[in-house]
Order: C-alpha cells, then sequence, then structure tokens
C-alpha cells in the first residue's frame, strides 16, 4: 500500500512539473509572438514608403543600349528588370542576361521537387537545371534567346565567402548544397571553373569586353541576401576595373532592389500599387538618385507571365508572395555615382577633427532591418568621410554616442590596384571600441562622436579603387548590423583634376 502511495505521489509530481512546462512553454510562446508581432509593425512603418514622393523616370536611349543585367540568381533578373528588358528589346537595343548562380541552394524549392526531406548533392544540382530551364522560358516571354543568357554557375548562398575569403583559384570554395568546388554545370560560361573571386572577376570582365555595355543593372549594395550583395561588389569593382583600363567608357549603373525586410510594401500581389524604395534608403540616398521605370498594362501582364514560369519558386508560399510583390505599375531603381576621394596635402593635420569640417561624407548607413540593431539606436556608424594623404588612407567615423557605449566596430577593406593591366587585389581588416584595438596606437583617434583613423600603405601598395565595410557588434560579440559594402576611388595627386 505503501509504494502504491509512492508511485501515485510520484505520479503527482510529474504531472505537476509537466503542467509547469506546459504553462511555461505557453507564456514563452505569447512572449516570442508579442516581441515578433512588434517587430513586424516596427520595421514596416520604419521601412514604409513615402507615398507622396515623385520620383524621375529612368533615362534609357533605347536603340542605342546595350543593356546588361547581373542577376543572382534564375528569377532576379525578372523581378528588377523584366520591363526595361521589353522596352531595349522592342526599340532594337541589345540586350545581355548573366546569372551568378543557378539558385541550386535553396533547400525548400529542392525538397518540394524530389518530394524529400534530406535532398542528395545531386538533388541540388538537378534543381540548378530546373532553374536554368525556368529562366529560360521567362525570358523568351520577353524577347530573348539563350544566346543572350551566360550562366556562370557559382554557388548559391556562397558569393559572400568568394568575394571576401576564397579569392584564389587554387583554393577554391566548396558549396554546402552541392559539395562541389568547381561548377558542376555543362552549360556554364566556363565549364568547371573553380569557385573562387578571382574566376568571378575573370568571367565578369570577359562579358563586359566582348559586349560592352553603356547600361548594367545589378543588384542593391543595400541588398539583405548576401548573395545580392556580393554579387555588388563583383559587379562594381570589375566594372571599375575595366573603364579605368580604358577597355569600356564608363557606363552607367542601376541597382534593382529585392531583399530587404517586407519590401515591396504593401507585400503580395497588387498590381496597381506602385513600387517606392524603402524610407530609409530614399532619405539617405545623397549620391545616388531613385528613378522608376513605368509599366505598360501590356508589359505588366508579360512580366507576371514571365514570373509565372519560375514554378520551382512559387510553390514555396513565402517565395510566391515575394516573386508576386514584384508585379507593379513601375520597376525601381537607383543610378549609382561612385564616390572619390583626392590627396590631400602633407602638412595638414588629419588628426585634428576640425580639419574634416569640409570633407563630404562618402558613406551614410540606413537604419538597420534588425531587431538588435533597432535596440541599439545609438553608438552605430552613421557616416565615413575618406581621403588620402600621402600613401596613407584617413577615415573618420561619425559614431552618435560613440563614448558614452561599448560597440565594436570591424571594418574590412578589400582593395584594387591596377598594374600595367593586371589587378592586384589585397584585403585589410581592423577593429576599434571605446577602449580597445588592434590599430596602432599612434593611428587611432577617439572623440565622443567620431573616430579617426589613419591606415599606412606602401607606395606600391596605395590602391586605386575599395571597398569598404563596417560590422558593429555588441560588447559580447554579437553583431548588431553592417554596412554596404561601398566603393571609392582614389584621385591620386599627379592625375586628380
Amino acid at each position: 500500500m505503501q509504494d502504491e502511495m509512492k508511485i501515485l505521489t510520484m505520479f503527482e509530481r510529474v504531472a505537476m512539473i509537466l503542467r509547469y512546462i506546459y504553462w511555461l512553454g505557453g507564456i514563452v510562446a505569447c512572449i516570442g509572438l508579442l516581441f515578433y508581432g512588434t517587430y513586424q509593425i516596427f520595421f514596416y512603418y520604419q521601412e514604409k514608403p513615402e507615398e507622396s514622393v515623385a520620383l524621375p523616370s529612368i533615362s534609357l536611349v533605347p536603340d542605342q543600349t546595350r543593356m546588361l543585367v547581373i542577376a543572382p540568381h534564375c528569377d532576379d533578373e525578372v523581378l528588377g528588370c523584366a520591363g526595361t528588358i521589353q522596352e531595349v528589346i522592342g526599340a532594337g537595343g541589345q540586350v545581355r542576361v548573366v546569372t551568378m548562380t543557378n539558385g541550386d541552394g535553396f533547400t525548400f524549392a529542392v525538397e518540394e521537387q524530389v518530394h524529400q526531406l534530406f535532398p542528395t548533392r545531386n538533388d541540388y544540382v538537378q534543381s540548378g537545371y530546373v532553374r536554368q530551364n525556368e529562366l529560360l522560358r521567362a525570358l523568351h516571354r520577353l524577347g530573348m534567346d539563350k544566346n543572350q543568357i551566360a550562366f556562370l554557375g557559382y554557388p548559391d548562398r556562397g558569393l559572400r565567402p568568394l568575394w571576401t575569403e576564397y579569392w584564389d583559384k587554387s583554393q577554391p570554395y566548396q558549396s554546402l548544397y552541392t559539395g562541389k568546388d568547381h561548377s558542376p554545370y555543362s552549360n556554364s560560361y566556363r565549364p568547371n571553373t573553380p569557385y573562387a573571386g578571382e574566376a568571378v572577376m575573370d568571367d565578369l570582365e570577359t562579358i563586359l569586353r566582348e559586349f560592352k555595355p553603356n547600361v548594367i543593372f545589378l543588384p542593391h549594395p543595400a541588398d539583405e541576401h548576401p548573395d545580392h550583395a556580393a554579387t555588388w561588389s563583383f559587379s562594381s569593382a570589375v566594372v571599375t576595373k575595366v573603364v579605368n583600363n580604358g577597355i569600356l567608357s564608363q557606363p552607367k549603373l542601376y541597382t534593382y532592389l529585392v531583399h530587404r525586410g517586407d519590401f515591396p510594401i504593401p507585400h503580395g500581389y497588387n498590381p496597381e500599387a506602385a513600387l517606392l524604395p524603402p524610407k530609409p534608403l530614399y532619405n539617405y540616398s545623397y549620391i545616388r538618385q531613385w528613378q522608376v521605370y513605368p509599366l505598360t498594362s501590356e508589359q505588366e501582364s508579360i512580366k507576371e507571365n514571365a514570373l509565372n514560369e519560375y514554378v520551382s519558386q512559387l510553390r514555396v508560399p513565402f517565395m510566391s508572395s515575394l516573386l508576386r510583390s514584384f508585379i507593379r505599375k513601375n520597376e525601381l531603381f537607383e543610378e549609382v555615382d561612385i564616390p572619390a576621394v583626392v590627396s590631400q596635402t602633407s602638412n595638414l593635420e588629419l588628426a585634428d577633427i576640425n580639419n574634416w569640417v569640409n570633407q563630404q561624407p562618402i558613406l551614410v548607413y540606413p537604419q538597420s532591418v534588425s531587431a538588435l540593431g533597432a535596440l541599439v539606436r545609438k553608438a552605430r556608424v552613421e557616416a565615413l568621410a575618406c581621403t588620402v594623404q600621402d600613401t596613407s588612407l584617413w577615415f573618420r567615423f561619425y559614431i552618435p554616442g560613440f563614448s558614452e557605449h561599448h560597440s565594436q566596430y570591424q571594418v574590412s577593406i578589400i582593395s584594387f590596384k591596377l598594374n600595367k593591366g593586371a589587378l592586384n587585389r589585397t584585403k585589410r581588416t581592423f577593429s576599434f571600441s571605446t577602449n580597445s584595438t588592434d590599430v596602432v596606437q599612434e593611428n587611432i583617434k577617439r572623440l565622443n562622436e567620431a573616430v579617426i583613423i589613419k591606415v599606412p600603405f606602401s607606395e606600391q601598395e596605395l590602391p586605386d579603387y575599395f571597398l569598404i565595410q563596417i560590422v558593429t557588434k555588441d560588447r559580447l560579440g554579437v553583431t548588431i548590423g553592417h554596412t554596404a559594402w561601398q566603393q571609392i576611388q582614389i584621385k591620386h595627386a599627379a592625375t586628380a583634376n
């Protein structure tokens, strides 16, 4: 009897513990839903476009236009540029489309295609061929044929490591999905190309040399998808190379945005709505200009039919919502103007903040679309100025509340030096906070709302241009936000106007 009572008591305790777990789980779930809902509402109104904004129309001369569209994945070219592609082709211009990857790393779509939970590596490769065929059918609806399309075959969700780390062809990156470190696609622009940043640059340069575009459409630098951001970085870097080498006259650069929070707002199928820039990107757009391309009802219908060819994507509910969000009255672009800095005189004391008063900022960051970034409103980099003195780059980071917070800042600089037509690439990183840095102490000066840093180069290493990104972390090392990769050209003293 006593044993039975003990067993009964034990079961009652277990039941009580389970009830506590149940209620605790319910409370946690409610808090999570409340947080998520608040998060969505906050960023919806932060990003919601100004409906009254009047944007100029994009200026093309279609019969003389040689239009190059660079897309990270199969479908981005239609999302961003279907209307302008129709316009140029209809007026007798020429169009080329380059896809960086075949979109072979989208697990949800692959699972849907093969009807199994754990796809094989070969399943991912086959999904890449499916995406290619969808692109061919979509672009055929816009008036293009396969001879106007190049599949580069680089790894989906792998372009960022190619840009930042895996540059050397002899040490290629291995795809997390296909398991390959060279393109496995028989129809790649350069078959068996190694997964390396150097190879990406070579392919893009060859295409620019052959096609000689006078207008290029490429992803927006503030696009949140890492493949899109890396595509911007590669493309802007290689365009600058061929222009500086005299191979190509400076083309117009237009960027299109696909991934940023709930963009486009309102989300979902809304063909009568206008496509407008997120408020933070529009407000901070001081070196670029947003423009629209109005679509006729026929062009909009053709764009919708082209997007319908991407069956593999439309079968995934959240992707279907995203794709159909781009069926709007217009397409949206931001014209890019790459900023340049000029050498300063050697006797100017750049460590003195007063000598930066007249320096035009070359990089201003939009508000973050991350929860931590929203909570940490101060101590983030708001603006950047840069200049050159002798063989050193000087940076002034404007950081409101810098001295009162303990955020950490990691700066990456990927620089390019032209040497008899060849391109030498180097990467430098440094970090700083209110009380620590890996910069030599005499090369850093901290102020209440600014940090001035000197980055010395040898005379042979001083770059012709570079791209820079800053990552902000909290005191525990958790990423709060990061900037876009911003390209900056250098006008050396001997060549400056």
